[in-house]
């Protein structure tokens, strides 16, 4: 027996034919790599769907996955090993299709019976290292040598490899704080300065605000929102309640000084359309993103989220809004919903 007889090429299939159906799907996959497949073809097509859905690309056919592997000398030297037909490649397509898995959770148990078994090969060919330094009669030091092989194939499948201790990073930690020190406001500031008094938005963070029924919450967001456009901040707005015709009235009379109603109905003077006309051509200079999705849930947002920051970067995810289903009004964040909001937070803390 072998390292490379611990395989399942099963589950490197099912990965591929799912992410083929679903390329959104690579984005909770992200420690699985191209090497961790034991099928060559396999491993080429799943890092070039990996790539394009980095890139916003929603439609896989063979003519994209050979331009992605061609891109770079780096990754057409790949594609040149495998040596895939575009005709091949069309084949693993449309069987991919066909079996593709149709939801995130059987997709990443696909995932984890990959990422186990390339580790288990991997400890497999470290313990043979291991065994040859055993015998070999000039080896130096066999503990520590034997300690630093099962320590590096530890720390590559481990997610929380990094774990210093205190006194190696304290000072580091200290010096982040005294550099912070000073500022009247930390984090980027609301418009509001008496909010500022009590919170600031803080990257990674998570910020709610509550109220009931038609108390201006979705205004308060709004209002947020152009704020943080203003300071040059790249923004996702995943709304529930407005399409984007309707927030876009909304944003345009807000910018504009117009009443809402007006800018709906057209009723507006030459002035007014300059006004509007500018206000227009000042979005167009905005990283910002508006989406209408009448019924959030975690694997959307987080994949939506993903994308924009792949595709134009991104500082704030604005959700306007979450509320219990339970109530017919957003007072509450329930308990569905708050969890939802827990898991989209650890995941993406650090990025938006």
């Amino acid at each position: 027996m072998t390292a490379s007889d611990i395989s399942d090429v099963t589950s490197e299939a099912g990965v591929v034919a799912s992410v083929i159906a679903h390329p959104e799907y690579t984005f909770y996959s992200e420690q699985l790599l191209p090497n961790h497949f034991t099928d060559n073809d396999n491993a080429y097509i799943y890092y070039a769907v990996r790539e394009l859905a980095k890139k916003n690309v929603a439609t896989i056919d063979s003519y994209s996955i050979s331009n992605m592997l061609g891109s770079n000398a780096a990754t057409k030297a790949f594609s040149e090993t495998v040596r895939l037909t575009p005709e091949q490649i069309s084949e693993l397509i449309d069987l991919g299709r066909q079996q593709g898995r149709h939801s995130v959770d059987e997709y990443k148990i696909l995932v984890d019976n990959v990422v186990r078994a390339a580790f288990r090969r991997k400890l497999y060919d470290r313990l043979e290292e291991c065994q040859r330094l055993c015998i070999a009669p000039g080896t130096v030091d066999l503990e520590q040598a034997v300690q630093r092989k099962l320590d590096d194939t530890m720390m590559e499948f481990n997610a929380a490899s990094e774990a210093p201790e205190y006194k190696d990073v304290v000072d580091k930690v200290w010096g982040e704080i005294k550099a912070r020190q000073g500022n009247d406001l930390i984090g980027i500031p609301f418009k509001f300065d008496r909010l500022n008094q009590y919170a600031t938005i803080e990257r990674g963070e998570l910020f709610l605000f509550g109220a009931g029924a038609k108390e201006g919450k979705s205004m308060m967001l709004l209002n947020c929102a152009v704020d943080l456009l203003r300071r040059g901040l790249a923004v996702l707005y995943l709304d529930s309640e407005l399409n984007t015709r309707m927030f876009t009235c909304r944003l345009i009379a807000h910018l504009a000084g117009i009443e809402f109603s007006r800018i709906k109905s057209g009723r507006y003077s030459d002035e007014e359309a300059a006004r509007i006309d500018q206000s227009i051509a000042w979005l167009k200079t905005r990283k910002f993103t508006h989406l209408y999705m009448p019924i959030f849930d975690e694997h959307t947002i987080y994949t939506v989220t993903k994308k924009v920051k792949h595709t134009q970067g991104l500082d704030v995810l604005i959700v306007d809004y979450l509320k219990d289903g339970s109530s017919k009004d957003a007072l509450t964040i329930g308990p569905v919903y708050s969890n939802v909001y827990e898991k989209i937070t650890y995941r993406i803390a650090g990025n938006p």
